[in-house]
């Protein structure tokens, strides 16, 4: 490892001085932007796209095809739900959804994207008021 250089009489020069609050600098800055890097990325979250289909209703359980994918809903009852008057339930079976036939939705829908690679799209609120 060098040896800062010095004065005569044992002190450091100006130069030394400048040259470590540069390399401090540096490395605040590097440190700070890999914080500020990893932050970023853990919190990026993928967006909710919002879509419009006709759902075939049957016993607890519907399905919507949009652009290819076919989005399931089944009857377990805990999704997010508009109704027809703008009211949101966060629990229950939508009500446009009861019973049997086709009726039109508006839906959101996320990407999930489980650790071995497997993939498919989330339907996490139903509005009920395009029926």
């Amino acid at each position: 490892m060098a040896t800062p250089s010095m004065a005569v009489n044992g002190t450091p020069t100006l130069f030394t001085i400048r040259r470590a609050v540069w390399v401090a600098a540096i490395a605040l800055a590097a440190c700070l932007a890999a914080v500020l890097g990893f932050a970023a990325g853990e919190h990026h979250q993928p967006g909710m796209t919002v879509l419009s289909g006709v759902a075939h209703v049957g016993a607890d359980e519907a399905s919507v095809t949009v652009g290819g994918w076919v989005y399931g809903i089944q009857g377990a009852g805990n999704i997010t739900w508009v109704d027809s008057q703008g009211s949101t339930h966060t629990s229950g079976w939508p009500a446009c959804l009861r019973g049997p036939g086709s009726v039109p939705i508006t839906f959101g829908e996320v990407p999930v994207t489980t650790p071995d690679g497997g993939s498919w799209r989330q339907i996490v609120w139903v509005d009920c008021r395009s029926s």
